[in-house]
C-alpha cells in the first residue's frame, strides 16, 4: 500500500523545514505527502522548491491574499510558476474572483477556517456552480461535535455536502476535537462520512508538525487501522490511492 500523508505543513519561518518532514515520513512508513500553505503565508516558492529537490515526494496546495483586488489574477500566476495543485482558502472568502479563478483552472480548493464557514450558504452555492474544482473538506468540517453524535444539524449538513461529486473529505486534525489518542469517540462520525463520501473520495493526514504535541506520526498512520468497519480496499482508498488519484507527485 502507498501511503500519502493528504495534510502536512513546511516552512523557513514557521513550523519545520522540509528535511524534519522527511525524516518523519521515513520512520513512519509514509511515502508521500500533501505539502499544505499554513495560515498567513502566501510565499508558494519554499513549496516549489520542496518538490524540486524531492521529485515524486511530494505535491502541494499554496494561499495567495485573497482579498487583493487581483486575487484571481495572482491565483492563475501562481498556479503555473509554482506547480500548485490547488489552494488551501478559507471557506468564508467572499472575493468572486477567487473562486472563478479556482473553477477556471478546475483546480482543488482545501476549505479550511472553521465550521461555519463550512457551512454556510455560499459555499455549497461556489460547490455547485463550479463543477469543473474540488472542493477539499479539512479536517472532518473543522470539526465534528464528539460529545454528540453524527446525526448533530451541522454534521448532517455537512455530510449533504457528498450528493456533489466534487467534494472531497479529510480524515485530519483529531487532537484538535477528540477526547485523547485514538480517538475512538470520533468513528462514528467516521463510518458516517464513509457512508456519505464513499473511500473514493475520503483521505487521510496527520496535520504534522501540529499533531506531534499530541501524539507521533507513527501513532497517526497506525490510526485508521482501528477503524474494523473498514474494509481493506477502503482502508487502501483512504491512505493514498484517493491522493494519487487527485495530485500529481
Amino acid at each position: 500500500m502507498t501511503i500519502v500523508d493528504g495534510h502536512v505543513h513546511v516552512g523557513l519561518t514557521k513550523y519545520v523545514a522540509v528535511e524534519v518532514l522527511l525524516a518523519q515520513m521515513e520512520s513512519a512508513g509514509i511515502d508521500k505527502a500533501l505539502l499544505v500553505q499554513y495560515g498567513g503565508c502566501h510565499d508558494n516558492a519554499y513549496l516549489k522548491d520542496c518538490m524540486d529537490r524531492y521529485p515524486g515526494r511530494f505535491a502541494s496546495l499554496g494561499a495567495v491574499d485573497y482579498d487583493a483586488a487581483d486575487a484571481g489574477d495572482r491565483i492563475r500566476r501562481e498556479v503555473a510558476e509554482f506547480g500548485l495543485a490547488g489552494l488551501r482558502i478559507p471557506a468564508s472568502v467572499d472575493n468572486e474572483a477567487v473562486w472563478e479563478a479556482v473553477g477556471e483552472l478546475g483546480i482543488m480548493a482545501s476549505l479550511s477556517g472553521g465550521k461555519a464557514g463550512m457551512l454556510r450558504p455560499g459555499t455549497e452555492e461556489r460547490i455547485r456552480r463550479y463543477p469543473n474544482a474540488t472542493f477539499r473538506i479539512e479536517h472532518m468540517g473543522w470539526f465534528p461535535d464528539v460529545e454528540k453524535t453524527p446525526d448533530e444539524p451541522s454534521y448532517e449538513r455537512l455530510m449533504g455536502y457528498a450528493s456533489y461529486e466534487n467534494t472531497v473529505f479529510m480524515l485530519s486534525g483529531f487532537y484538535a476535537f477528540g477526547k485523547g489518542y485514538p480517538y475512538d469517540e470520533a468513528t462514528p462520525f467516521i463510518e458516517r462520512a464513509l457512508e456519505r463520501f464513499g473511500a473514493e473520495r475520503m483521505m487521510w493526514g496527520s496535520d504534522f508538525p501540529p499533531v506531534s504535541l499530541h501524539e507521533t506520526c507513527e501513532m497517526a498512520v497506525r490510526m485508521p487501522r482501528r477503524w474494523t468497519f473498514l474494509s481493506e480496499s477502503e482502508l487502501e482508498w483512504i491512505m493514498g490511492r484517493t491522493a494519487l488519484k487527485l495530485f500529481s507527485f
